[in-house]
């Protein structure tokens, strides 16, 4: 036995060597036969070969030599070799039942000591990944702490603590696993182990959504190390899948640019030159630069393997591009490719594309049912991150035309059938959102609002909570009103509180309390500046005919009298007499005490000289006042034409006015 110990470490550290299989002896210290030792050299050569095809890619191929080989192997020496290369080429098939037979394989070969000892670390390895890829984690857990407690050499411990960190990423443990790894990466000297180790701490950032930490650490790695990736096919080709998944595709162009400079194989460079080329397609940022490198790439494959495996997409991809440069109309593309679903969705997209450069909004909404059938994979080779994307940014630049042109109630309409994330990126664009808020104001939304309202919480903008005041007002949502006019007092800009001091009036008068009330009057009394300010805006009549009572109340005649007059004077200029015939009394009254009786007499005939339709109890009341007038001046005519029309009044209910009409 330790003969035969001898012989295999000899081995090892031998292969390759020609000559040295004619000194192989047995364990009775015999030669091994000419024909033995044959069989030794192929069986290496079988293996070896295998590790070159799964190196280029070529799994399917490698798996299947590999496993016949196994089956039909008779030589103990080589069944070290066998069982490892067996697993790691299952884990690279991807199946699960690959996986599970060559999990019960390999660790009924360690425990039967099939393997090695200088190969039982790697065979660990793989157990671990094998346990994982068959989500036993707790298992996988275990042979990763027998590989960090039973091996004693530093490199080794280092890739048991790789793999107990792969064991806790599958645990979603990313914490951990991140602590290990850079636990690792710190004390490493192997170039190696830290290569390794940042391309599995990559993979647990991406887990863990740290896409920055991600981006940073693999652009390291490719500076120091790219060759990891570039000397294994398959490992380049599956970091490249990841890269692009990852939304990183500028690194995958290095490594794939790094296997072309490597690659000595005609369909290798056939193969690396097409997936650059499609890269390049998914890097599409609005610019012609990535269609342009790609078209030079599938050029190339026409003229150097013009009978290879990629020729006829290289041919659609060309006319693809061609299309999205407007040198080919969409609608050839579309009966050129007739059975081409892919090629059908990409000139709908388009088709899309050039009514949303030429601004038919209303066309691209008819037809979203048609163009919702293209999938979010074709959107992002156009450079948008879906459909919905794409949709957001048809709606947003219809809803800016809109504001550009004070639609309002269109507006509404396109808003109802937006997404949340199109109202958000309305809302926060500084570009649009004031004009967005005004149209709000004039065409209130509840569900912008509100969006609104989460967006803004937090806001030092007065001018927005202004806005998000006068929204909550209309919508009749009076408390949250209220809250945003406390909102605006707090950031104290007197421009916005000039703008907003009518709007505090109908919150607090629509809510109907009294002591509050009592409070804004005061305010008032405080900031007549406001009142001056906002004489032009029409809210101002309501506020002149409550402050008017109030200030009366307060016996402050002189300044009531005052805003009597501005309430008159506001009602006349825009021809909305909305307290008629109450202001033309109390005109009226105050004239009879300057005994100006005909400038009283005419303010009572204007206040019922209106087009709108006055109460009954009002009309009587001026018309009883008219009455009196004519009276004093003597002028039964026109006190017996009143005297008539106030005993036609119908409805006026307990009024002591339409009484002593009646009984003139």
């Amino acid at each position: 036995m330790k003969n035969l110990l001898i012989l295999i470490l000899l081995f090892s550290f031998s292969y390759g060597k020609k000559d040295f299989y004619y000194s192989f002896i047995n364990s009775s210290n015999e030669q091994i036969s000419q024909e033995r030792k044959q069989a030794i050299t192929d069986g290496f050569d079988i293996i070896e070969n295998a590790k070159r095809l799964a190196k280029e890619g070529k799994v399917d191929e490698a798996y299947t030599q590999i496993n016949d080989f196994k089956n039909k192997n008779k030589i103990k020496l080589l069944e070290s070799d066998i069982y490892v290369l067996y697993s790691e080429l299952s884990l690279r098939k991807k199946s699960k039942k690959y996986i599970l037979d060559a999990a019960k394989e390999l660790e009924s070969a360690i425990n039967s000591s099939k393997i090695r000892e200088d190969q039982l670390p790697k065979a660990y390895m793989l157990l671990v990944d094998l346990k994982l890829q068959s989500n036993k984690t707790t298992e996988a857990q275990y042979f990763a702490e027998i590989i960090i407690n039973n091996f004693n050499d530093e490199v080794t411990k280092a890739y048991g603590k790789i793999h107990l960190a792969k064991v806790y990423k599958y645990q979603y443990k990313y914490d951990k696993a991140i602590r290990i790894l850079y636990e690792v990466l710190t004390k490493t000297t192997d170039i190696l182990v830290a290569t390794i180790v940042a391309d599995e701490l990559f993979d647990v950032y991406i887990a863990d959504n740290k896409y920055d930490e991600a981006y940073d650490l693999i652009s390291k790695v490719l500076k120091k190390n790219i060759d990891y990736y570039a000397n294994d096919s398959y490992l380049a080709l599956e970091k490249v899948d990841k890269l692009i998944k990852a939304k990183m595709p500028e690194f995958a162009v290095e490594i794939l640019k790094e296997l072309l400079k490597k690659a000595q194989k005609k369909e290798a460079i056939e193969d690396f030159k097409y997936k650059l080329a499609n890269t390049y397609m998914l890097m599409y940022e609005g610019t012609p630069k990535y269609l342009l490198l790609a078209k030079d790439l599938y050029e190339d494959i026409l003229n150097e393997f013009p009978e290879g495996m990629y020729v006829d997409k290289a041919k659609m991809y060309i006319d693809e591009i061609f299309m999205r440069e407007g040198k080919i109309d969409p609608a050839t593309i579309a009966n050129k490719y007739l059975n081409s679903e892919s090629m059908q969705q990409k000139v709908l997209l388009q088709e899309l594309l050039l009514e949303k450069r030429d601004k038919k909004y209303q066309t691209i909404l008819r037809k979203k049912r048609v163009y919702s059938k293209i999938s979010n994979e074709i959107a992002k080779r156009f450079g948008y991150d879906s459909m919905s994307a794409i949709f957001d940014v048809v709606n947003i630049e219809m809803i800016k035309q809109y504001l550009e042109e004070g639609k309002c109630s269109e507006l509404t309409e396109v808003l109802k059938t937006s997404r949340r994330e199109t109202l958000q990126k309305l809302i926060e664009d500084n570009d649009t959102k004031y004009k967005f808020f005004q149209c709000m104001v004039e065409e209130p939304y509840e569900r912008a609002y509100l969006m609104a309202k989460d967006a803004f919480n937090r806001s030092r903008d007065g001018q927005i909570y202004l806005y998000l005041e006068q929204i909550a007002y209309k919508l009749g949502l009076l408390e949250e009103a209220l809250s945003y006019s406390a909102k605006v007092e707090m950031v104290n800009e007197q421009e916005i509180l000039s703008k907003e001091f009518l709007y505090r009036f109908l919150i607090i008068n629509a809510l109907n309390e009294p002591t509050s009330m009592q409070r804004f009057y005061a305010y008032a009394q405080n900031n007549k500046n406001y009142i001056e300010e906002n004489k032009d805006n029409p809210l101002i009549i309501d506020f002149y005919y409550q402050y008017y009572l109030y200030l009366l109340s307060q016996d402050k005649k002189d300044e009531a009298y005052d805003i009597l007059l501005k309430l008159y004077n506001k009602q006349k200029q825009i021809k909305a007499r909305v307290y008629s015939p109450f202001v033309e009394l109390e005109l009226a009254k105050y004239e009879k005490d300057k005994n100006n009786l005909a400038k009283a007499l005419e303010y009572l005939l204007e206040g019922v000289d209106t087009n709108r339709k006055i109460k009954p109890n009002d009309l009587a009341r001026a018309y009883y006042e008219i009455i009196k007038s004519y009276e004093t001046f003597g002028n039964n005519e026109k006190k017996a034409e009143f005297v008539l029309k106030c005993k036609e009044i119908k409805d006026a209910t307990d009024s002591l006015y339409k009484k002593m009409c009646d009984e003139m």
